[in-house]
């Protein structure tokens, strides 16, 4: 007998301990939360200081907690990364990677280029293997071309759509483009007039309905009860007692179930409500910053310092929309000195190539971010094209930047949280910080250091990449 209870009890034990994957995988569809744990040598959170033998705990994707000896259920996997640097991973703020060029202008802030990217198609390796988690893919053209749109590197193919970021204003040629963008100023607020003329007719129709109702109420005499003669005979009583009125057969007031709808036939109907006219997709965004004074960011795009001006000179009689982000072209060659201050003023978040260019006609070495850092401008940095090779300098070109004065902090936050922020989407991406996605990149050292390589991506708390072992 006790053999026997042992042996079944030893068989009920084995039992469940078979089961555990199984309950575990059906907790997990159940919708219990999945805990990893990074077990880093390095932490960059650009959220305050680094963390040297850090952990960070993910929660479904997003950033639970990070720190040192952190308290995380058992159950959680854990990624070995004591001999890695982690840090937020890099965002393109600009970019339209293996997308082909076309020629558009004019005002066309409905187009996006989500119908040009294809995520099957593309080979994203190089920008996994820089670094990169994320992207922003604008439209081509000149004007008012469309808005940007975010697309993570890698991942399943329903979480890379981060969303729209800003629309896309070129500025390089004022001649053209000043009266573009002043026409789409025009366009919108004609729109607005129409939504104002609109609602001004409604109104004045639903007064005058109003008028009429009322009228009719005081000339109807069927409106008040007792005036009509007939109607105080057939109140009195025959006989001086008062008669029930004579029920038919199948009366439906006999039925307990029956509604006397009367009640609701000599209710008031709801009151209607002002349905606006469809704004002119086009330029949309311009009479939402005009109405409401906020929208989509702006994204001026200049070629040469002048620029500014004919853009402020064009902005001076729509002072709603927003003159605060701003891509400078090709920056090492240009006089974009002369506009530094101004920009500052702006407090501008600026997207400039990573390089030291020379003041024009000189020898002499001009380090405009830096100087664009210290007059109070956001810096993020775009790579200076669309090439795996200009990926693979992006970081040398960073810590050229730094040797020759630019904050570390600066360089790093430029390919992450200042991009995000000039993107709307800080909340999200940019640093390492509780409730934050985790998409992150791991180095084998420092970022800035010319040996180092990225080991491997992390999107939406997944690995989607790893560097091909060394022989």
């Amino acid at each position: 007998m006790r053999t026997a209870f042992l042996l079944s009890i030893y068989i009920t034990l084995v039992a469940m301990f078979c089961a555990a994957p199984a309950i575990a995988e059906q907790a997990a569809r159940e919708g219990e939360e999945s805990f990893v744990v990074i077990q880093a040598g390095r932490v960059i959170t650009l959220a305050g200081e680094e963390i040297v033998d850090g952990q960070i705990v993910l929660a479904d994707g997003k950033i639970r907690l990070v720190g040192k000896d952190l308290e995380y259920p058992k159950s959680a996997s854990v990624i070995e990364a004591r001999n890695e640097v982690v840090m937020p991973g890099w965002i393109h703020p600009r970019t339209r990677w293996q997308l082909p060029s076309y020629a558009r202008s004019g005002v066309h802030a409905d187009r996006s280029p989500a119908q040009e990217v294809f995520l099957s198609e593309m080979d994203t390796e190089p920008l996994l293997e820089a670094g990169f988690t994320a992207a922003c893919f604008y439209p081509d053209g000149t004007g008012i071309p469309g808005p940007g749109v975010v697309y993570r590197t890698a991942g399943p193919k329903e979480e890379r759509k981060l969303g729209t970021a800003y629309l896309r204003v070129t500025m390089s040629q004022p001649g053209r483009d000043k009266n573009t963008f002043r026409s789409a100023i025009e366009l919108a607020r004609k729109e607005l007039e129409k939504i104002e003329k609109a609602r001004k007719e409604w109104e004045e129709k639903q007064k005058k309905a109003q008028e009429e109702a009322a009228k009719k109420k005081e000339t109807d005499p069927g409106d008040k009860p007792g005036t009509d003669p007939k109607d105080e005979k057939k109140d009195q009583p025959v006989g001086g007692k008062e008669q029930e009125p004579k029920k038919e057969p199948g009366d439906p007031k006999d039925h307990p179930d029956t509604k006397d709808d009367t009640k609701d036939k000599t209710e008031e109907k709801p009151p209607e409500t002002f349905t606006p006219p469809e704004i002119n997709p086009a330029v949309k965004p311009f009479a939402d910053w005009i109405r409401d004074k906020k929208g989509i960011p702006l994204l001026f795009e200049l070629a040469r310092a002048s620029d500014l001006h004919h853009l402020d000179d064009a902005l001076k009689t729509t002072p709603e929309l927003p003159g605060k982000l701003f891509y400078l072209d090709d920056a090492s060659s240009s006089d974009y000195h002369h506009v530094v201050d101004e920009l500052g003023k702006h407090e501008a978040i600026v997207f400039i190539p990573p390089s030291i260019g020379q003041l024009p006609s000189t020898v002499v070495h001009y380090h405009l971010p830096a100087e664009l850092a210290l007059a109070g401008c956001t810096v993020a940095f775009v790579p200076r094209s669309d090439s795996a090779s200009e990926l693979r300098q992006l970081r040398p070109r960073l810590a050229d930047l730094v040797r020759a004065g630019l904050l570390r902090e600066d360089a790093l936050k430029g390919v992450t949280l200042h991009v995000a922020m000039a993107l709307g989407m800080e909340d999200r991406l940019g640093t390492i910080e509780k409730g934050k996605d985790a998409d992150l990149v791991f180095f084998n050292g420092d970022p800035l250091a010319i040996e180092s390589r990225v080991t491997r991506v992390m999107t939406a708390g997944d690995m989607v990449w790893e560097a091909p072992k060394q022989p």
